[in-house]
């Protein structure tokens, strides 16, 4: 039991750290990896399994139960705009993987209990900073037109905000996307025409959280 949610730890956050990296540099997590990571992740089950043989009918249902669980919360989120398709796929990859003997009401209370808490928290941080970026031309300093950025509006533009072509303009009509600005910018890099606009922030750094504190208060 020790060593499936140690290995359970470490998986979790392998899996959550790429997804981050994928999310904050592309704005996407593909269904590829996502799968890889389930067949591997697969083996927590098979371990469970074959240390709980006396209890495997019990151990299923109570996965799979659970699962459906959360499966429908992240639907209920996902429908009202709170989260991505990516986003569900994670919370859901992470239930699949916490050891099952664990899993309870408790847990999954404080699952989207905490999760929601860092989304607010975020929506007041993400208003705070907008507030003082953009009063004082965030972009324009952060593009370097006119004067050096510094780390922090770095940080600031790489998590909340892209350039994107403006000929693909067409398929940035979405709740993902907000054009922030009308001015095209030429990209030499690219040789392409861009325009600067919002996203929704990438919501994988609040699992990561979400999912050491879950880790950490419920299976250690």
């Amino acid at each position: 039991m020790i060593l499936n949610v140690i290995f359970s730890l470490f998986y979790t956050n392998i899996v959550l750290i790429y997804c981050m990296y994928r999310d904050i540099k592309y704005r996407e997590i593909s269904n590829e990896p996502l799968f890889g990571f389930l067949l591997v992740g697969s083996l927590l089950i098979f371990t469970e399994v074959t240390a709980s043989y006396y209890n495997i009918f019990i151990l299923i249902f109570t996965k799979l139960f659970f699962l459906l669980i959360v499966a429908i919360f992240s639907f209920i989120l996902f429908c009202l705009k709170a989260i991505g398709g990516g986003d569900g796929k994670l919370l859901i990859m992470l239930i699949f993987f916490y050891p099952t003997q664990k899993l309870n009401f408790s847990l999954i209370f404080s699952f989207f209990f905490v999760f929601l808490f860092l989304y607010f928290f975020l929506i007041l941080v993400r208003y705070f900073f907008f507030k003082i970026y953009e009063r004082n031309s965030t972009f324009e300093m952060l593009y370097g037109l006119l004067e050096r950025p510094t780390f922090s509006h770095k940080v600031f533009i790489m998590i909340f905000y892209r350039f994107l072509d403006f000929s693909q303009i067409e398929n940035y009509r979405n709740n993902k996307y907000i054009i922030k600005s009308l001015n095209l910018l030429y990209n030499r890099k690219k040789e392409k025409f861009q325009i600067l606009a919002q996203y929704r922030p990438p919501l994988v750094i609040l699992i990561f959280f979400m999912n050491n504190y879950i880790m950490f208060n419920y299976f250690c």
